[in-house]
């Protein structure tokens, strides 16, 4: 960057000069300057050593997993949130690959009080026994269930709004005297959905939605402590994660509770609806333990955990969200509804009323 910066600045310098703009060149010479200056100081990072720790919830798959190996690459020290219930197809192997790589891991249910609070003691013995401090908390832990609304029963709602958002705050709460004292960084990962949300996730976009709003404020709130609060949007990954794994089953527990009222009219658009996204998620090849292969995502997760002077939000996405983002933003209503459409592919609706 800073010889790109260089050549630039010498590149207009001489243009101007030789054109007889010399105090145009100077001016111009202390603007970029001035900026390039700047952006290298507000970009500064901190260096990560193995007395940081760093702790990570949800790490069975998916984006936690791969955080959490990052980390330990990186040099720090590691603790590892990790359920381990019989629904979790992974948790055994996570363990054992986490593990063997250093990372240091513990049970983990943010939605669990005493759970937290175990883990809110383990975090204690960690920072005295090895003499650690806490870099950072990256509140990663989530769930995500496809579905129109009406469909969803009461269990799947309170289900990812236990664990997106309230257990999420649970945890938050626990270490926050920890995190104080250390005056450390909270990384929440959010989601695109956070501020566009989208037709099918309407419940899980209203926790993540949640969520931005409570990362706001509480940046505001712990500010003053030195705690600082970021928020991550990592894009999608959904085919290098458990993320959908059980999605199928969500979709039986949905039929099993819809009223004949709701079965007779929505009809073969349930069925197709749930065969096209349970079968998605099959093809994705779920349920194999692996990282996340995109560089951009370690790349931008570097960006929040270490700047000095970090952003609010750091977002990695692909052009097509990056596209869809900015007009959901610009355009009328009528044609952001029908992008959000267009961004979430469905069965069609008309087609099983003809």
């Amino acid at each position: 960057m800073a010889l790109q910066v260089g050549a630039t600045m010498s590149c207009n310098t001489a243009y101007l000069t030789d054109a007889g703009f010399t105090r145009k060149a100077a001016t111009l010479s202390m603007i970029l300057l001035g900026g390039a200056s700047l952006y290298c100081f507000f970009s500064r990072r901190r260096k990560i050593n193995a007395r940081d720790l760093i702790i990570i919830t949800g790490c069975n798959s998916g984006l936690g997993y791969s955080l959490a190996m990052h980390c330990r690459a990186k040099g720090a020290t590691v603790l590892a949130g990790v359920r381990e219930t019989a629904t979790m197809p992974n948790s055994n192997a996570a363990v054992e690959a986490l593990e063997n790589k250093g990372v240091i891991v513990h049970q983990l249910d943010i939605t669990n009080e005493r759970s937290a609070r175990d883990f809110r003691d383990k975090v204690k013995s960690l920072l005295k026994e090895r003499q650690l401090e806490l870099c950072a908390l990256v509140n990663n832990a989530g769930v995500m269930i496809f579905g129109e609304f009406e469909w969803q029963t009461q269990n799947l709602a309170e289900l990812q709004v236990n664990v997106n958002l309230l257990g999420t705050m649970r945890i938050t709460r626990e270490l926050m005297p920890i995190l104080r004292e250390n005056r450390s960084r909270i990384i929440v990962i959010s989601s695109h959905c956070a501020d566009e949300p989208l037709p099918g996730i309407s419940i899980y976009g209203a926790t993540k939605a949640a969520l931005h709003a409570w990362a706001t404020s509480l940046r505001v709130e712990v500010g003053k402590y030195g705690v600082e609060v970021v928020s991550f949007i990592p894009g999608g990954f959904v085919s290098q994660s458990n993320i959908m794994k059980r999605q199928r089953l969500h979709f039986d527990e949905m039929r099993q509770h819809m009223s004949d009222e709701a079965k007779q009219f929505y009809g073969n658009y349930f069925t197709r609806y749930a065969e096209y996204f349970s079968l998605a998620s099959s093809m994705e090849n779920q349920g194999s333990l692996k990282v996340l292969s995109d560089p951009r995502i370690y790349e931008t997760f570097d960006n929040a955990l270490l700047d000095i002077y970090p952003s609010a939000v750091y977002r990695c996405e692909p052009w097509r969200y990056f596209f869809y983002r900015i007009l959901f933003k610009s355009t009328p209503i009528w044609m952001r509804d029908r992008l959000a459409q267009r961004f979430v592919v469905v069965p069609s609706w008309q087609a099983d009323k003809q």
